[in-house]
């Protein structure tokens, strides 16, 4: 089996296939430290300007009004129960039309009830504080019908937090799951910080304890149902006062890695306009047919944005259960046909299969990598399908996942490792794209095209976005550099040309109206001319498309004058298989780099197996002491070869490669509060939290230093 391997996936086509450039310029609009502005370039789309309207729709109101027109005895939300037996059910679906009837219930409730006064702003605001489950999306329908605005939270937030976003806002009334959301709540009132909180309503029925905890803490506590009672009898006195395209539809709190969140505000016509961008493109095209698989947590706009444009269509949504475990069984139970992917669950399920099916041997393995090969040079052809190894391999594979009915998965929110996406589009034998942008673009801003198969950049902008790029002279990165990586004198190894570096900079409909709250942010976001600044530093290629090369924040110098972008060299350890996750870590009064890495567990145990030549090693996490082997110095010099190894493939610089590492075989999770509930390491408290660990770090390195003088 050693000589197995799966090289075939780091040779993705170089160039897209599809025939249209990603971008075009338009002219006259290059001046000075800034290039030239570009725009969509699919025929027709460009000149049409701004994609502002979906299907005569506006507003999120709108779009899902228009789906539930289209289909209405159609399945709209999905979950699922659990039996007498304490046992999944299959999926349960309600209609668009009993959706409907609950969202207009729910509305005049919270209206009889005085639940969403207008804030000292002016905005009607409902608190939503759950996890993805029907009624999150029936009750930010509810807040809309009325003219409302939506502040999610994530439901990992603890009462702190909570404290913040409601003091914040003024928030009046916040819809929660349960006992445990109900207990946050609770005292986060109690902080004294949250004058104005005054409801809970549950979606799920509370103990006595709880909601006794919650009325002293002074609330009034509503079960869901309780209140679509309430607006049933008053239907008639509350007609709906919808929101216009401007209004502000939502407050995204953007998971700060230091510091309390900040609060983005996103209007009505940023969601649609995105969403008509993927129309315009042919990347949507929903239809009731076409089941959505729900389990990113609503909170974040990339889930939200992604639903505005399906239940547009008059599709339906299915949620998971809320539990990583039980994922690939919820997707198995609803076989979708359309998700989104983000790169932790692809990598994830990257690992699993490639190592599994190379730890079998034999046959098996040969037959599988043969199958890779193929599937890669019909990439390089222009097609993810191959007629004898899908029926022999791939299929079998998407059917056990419930991955065997996908026509489009949309992956975004983190860069992809090319290895990884190529493997997934010859898995998956569907349009696997990837989008790029950020909370602030309302999601998407960039997005590849089906039938590009090519790896290593997000592809162009949307209709609705215009991009630039501006120089970053101190990074060396300037909008008339014609050349990237390695030196164009000496043969230009390892590089390539490119059409322009710097910072990435949007603007149009889909760019947010601004920080709540905070001028001074918004001020340094969204310059005079309108130009959102990402913090991304990216290149033009051949086609037009755009290639993130660099991060322009979180930079930090080190004692020799080197600027260090962190998470650029985190990306490129994750790439190693023996690596889940990496904090790297500068001083500026040194002159090396150290980092703590987590282990991938699953790989850990095959390297175990294979060096001590154990299959019963291989077969079962319980037959590896992960924290024994963490703290030896094999796994840690093998860590550091695979290290060494990424660090040349990436073409890192000698200041750009870790000296030293420290094995951590706890993962970085939300809950251990060194992750953002989307995910994003926390460097201020990792840093603290690994104190001591990178205090012996940098004195190994002085050691070694000494003792080589």
């Amino acid at each position: 089996m050693s000589e197995l391997n799966l090289n075939c996936l780091e040779r993705p086509p170089r160039r897209s296939g599809t025939g249209i450039p990603y971008s075009v310029v338009v002219p006259n609009s290059e001046a000075e430290g800034k290039g030239a502005t570009r725009r969509c370039a699919l025929p027709g789309v460009s000149a049409a300007g701004p994609q502002l309207a979906l299907f005569g729709c506006y507003t999120s109101y709108e779009t899902f009004r228009r789906g539930a027109a289209q289909a209405p005895d159609a399945p709209c939300l999905g979950h699922r129960a659990v039996d007498s037996a304490g046992q999944p059910t299959p999926y349960i679906f309600q209609s668009y039309r009993e959706v409907l009837a609950r969202v207009d219930r729910l509305a005049a409730g919270l209206e009889q009830e005085r639940l969403t006064p207008p804030n000292a702003d002016g905005m009607k605001l409902l608190g939503l504080y759950s996890r993805n489950r029907p009624e999150w999306v029936i009750g930010e329908q509810a807040a809309f019908a009325h003219g409302g605005v939506t502040v999610p939270m994530y439901d990992t937030l603890g009462p702190e937090t909570v404290e913040f976003v409601v003091a914040q806002t003024g928030l009046v009334a916040v819809l929660c799951g349960g006992e445990a959301e109900l207990r946050r709540l609770a005292a986060a009132a109690r902080g004294g910080a949250c004058a104005t909180l005054a409801a809970a309503v549950t979606m799920d029925p509370v103990g006595p304890a709880a909601r006794s905890a919650a009325e002293v803490a002074g609330l009034r506590v509503y079960l869901m149902s309780e209140l679509e009672e309430i607006g049933a009898a008053h239907l008639e006195a509350w007609p709906h006062r919808p929101p216009s395209a401007n209004d502000i539809a939502t407050f995204c709190y953007t998971s700060g890695t230091t510091g309390n969140p900040k609060g983005a505000l996103i209007r009505h016509v940023n969601m649609v306009s995105d969403a008509a961008g993927c129309y315009a493109m042919g990347l949507a095209h929903c239809t009731p047919d076409e089941v959505y698989f729900s389990y990113l947590p609503l909170p974040h706009i990339f889930e939200r944005q992604v639903q505005v444009a399906v239940f547009c269509g008059g599709a339906p949504v299915g949620f998971w259960r809320n539990n990583p475990l039980e994922l690939v069984a919820d997707m198995a139970a609803l076989r979708p046909v359309l998700m989104p992917a983000v790169p932790r669950v692809l990598n994830r399920l990257h690992d699993k299969i490639t190592h599994g099916m190379l730890a079998a041997g034999g046959l098996k393995a040969r037959l599988f990598v043969r199958a890779c090969e193929a599937k890669v040079r019909g990439l390089h052809n222009g097609t993810n399908k191959h007629a004898l190894w899908d029926r022999l391999i791939f299929a079998k594979l998407r059917a056990a996942l419930g991955m065997d009915r996908l026509r489009l998965v949309v992956t975004g929110s983190a860069p992809i490792a090319p290895h990884v996406l190529t493997f997934m589009r010859i898995l998956l034998g569907c349009d696997l794209i990837e989008g790029y942008g950020q909370t602030e673009t309302c999601a998407g801003a960039t997005i590849t095209m089906p039938g590009d198969f090519s790896a290593g950049h997000v592809g162009g902008p949307f209709p609705c976005t215009e991009i630039c790029l501006m120089d970053v002279p101190e990074m060396g990165y300037l909008h008339t550099d014609s050349w990237h990586g390695g030196d164009p004198r000496e043969g230009g190894g390892g590089g390539e040309p490119c059409a322009g570096r710097g910072e990435i900079c949007f603007r149009g409909t889909n760019v947010f109206a601004g920080y709540y709250k905070d001028p001074e942010k918004t001020a340094e976001a969204i310059d005079a001319d309108g130009w959102l600044h990402s913090g991304d530093i990216g290149l033009w290629t051949a086609d037009g498309a755009l290639r993130i090369i660099d991060r322009k924040k979180n930079i930090f110098k080190l004692s020799q004058g080197e600027y260090i972008a962190p998470e650029k060299i985190e990306n490129v350890h994750v790439q190693s298989p023996l690596v889940a996750q990496s904090f790297v870590y500068g001083d500026s009064l040194r002159s090396a780099l150290v980092a703590v890495v987590v282990p991938d567990a699953d790989a850990v145990v095959a390297w175990h197996a294979a060096r001590h030549g154990s299959a019963a090693a291989a077969a079962s996490n319980a037959a590896v002491d992960l924290e024994a082997l963490c703290a030896s110095a094999a796994l840690r010099e093998a860590v550091m070869e695979q290290l060494a190894a990424a660090a040349a493939r990436a073409g890192l610089q000698r200041f750009e490669r870790v000296r030293r590492v420290h094995l951590e075989p706890a993962p970085f999770t939300p809950e251990n509060g060194l992750l953002t509930p989307t995910m994003k390491l926390k460097r201020a408290e990792a840093a603290a939290h690994y104190a001591s660990v990178l205090d012996e770090l940098y004195a190994a390195v002085d050691k070694y230093h000494t003792s080589h003088l």
